[in-house]
C-alpha cells in the first residue's frame, strides 16, 4: 500500500527545485557550449575580421554544429575580404624617382597612389630592377611608360577581386579599371603583361 507524502513536504521539495534552478546539462554538452566563446576570443586575438559575435545555444541545434558552423565562416587564408566598392583613382601621376612617394609609377604592375603602395593583382609585367635579361628591362619600360599615361587618363577606378588585400610586401592588391574594363586586358593586348595565374612567366625565352 503506498502512502503519500505530507503536503508540506511536497512544497518544500518543489521550492528547492525553484532555488537550485534548471538541472546542468551533460558534461559533453557543456564542453562543446563552453568551448565556443574560448575559440571566438582566440580567433579575434589573432586578428581574424569574419566572425560571428556573441554566438549562443539555441533549442534544436547541436553545440558540435555551432561550433562548426563558427569554424567555416572564418577563412584563414586570407587577411581581408572581397570589396565591392570602387574606388576612384584621380591624380596626377609622375615616375617614382625619389624616396618621398605619393602618386608615381614603379614599374608596369606597382605604383603609389595617395602615398600608398599597390600591386595591380590580375597581370604581371616585366621587372626594371633586377631583369632576367636586355629584352625583359626593355619591356618593363615600356610596360612603366604605358601605365604612367593610363593612370593619367580619366575613368580609373580600383577593385579588390583578391581574397587577400596585400602582398607579403605591404601592397594593396587591387585590379585597375577603366571604364568598366581592366587596364590589364590592355597591356596584356599589347604585350607588355602576362596574366597573372600564381606564378611568373619568362620575358627571355
Amino acid at each position: 500500500m503506498m502512502t503519500r507524502k505530507p503536503a508540506r513536504v511536497l512544497l518544500l521539495k518543489d521550492a528547492r527545485q525553484k532555488l537550485a534552478g534548471p538541472p546542468p546539462a551533460p558534461k559533453s554538452q557543456r564542453r562543446l557550449i563552453d568551448f565556443i566563446p574560448m575559440r571566438l576570443a582566440a580567433l579575434s586575438l589573432l586578428g581574424v575580421g569574419a566572425i560571428y559575435v556573441g554566438i549562443l545555444p539555441s533549442p534544436g541545434v547541436a553545440p558540435a554544429r555551432l561550433v562548426a558552423d563558427a569554424a567555416g565562416m572564418i577563412d584563414f587564408s586570407t587577411t581581408g575580404s572581397v570589396s565591392s566598392a570602387a574606388e576612384p583613382i584621380r591624380g596626377q601621376f609622375s615616375i617614382c624617382t625619389s624616396a618621398t612617394r605619393i602618386n608615381c609609377v614603379v614599374d608596369g604592375d606597382t605604383f603609389w597612389f595617395a602615398g600608398v603602395k599597390y600591386r595591380i593583382s590580375d597581370i604581371n609585367t616585366p621587372e626594371i630592377a633586377q631583369p632576367g635579361c636586355e629584352r625583359e628591362r626593355q619591356l618593363g619600360l615600356r610596360a612603366q611608360v604605358a601605365l604612367l599615361q593610363t593612370l593619367n587618363g580619366s575613368g580609373l577606378t580600383l577593385e579588390q577581386q583578391e581574397r587577400r588585400d596585400m602582398d607579403r610586401y605591404g601592397r594593396k592588391l587591387r585590379v585597375v579599371m577603366q571604364d568598366g574594363h581592366s587596364i590589364g586586358d590592355t597591356l596584356i593586348a599589347q604585350g607588355l603583361a602576362h596574366r597573372w595565374e600564381g606564378h611568373k612567366l619568362s620575358w627571355c625565352d
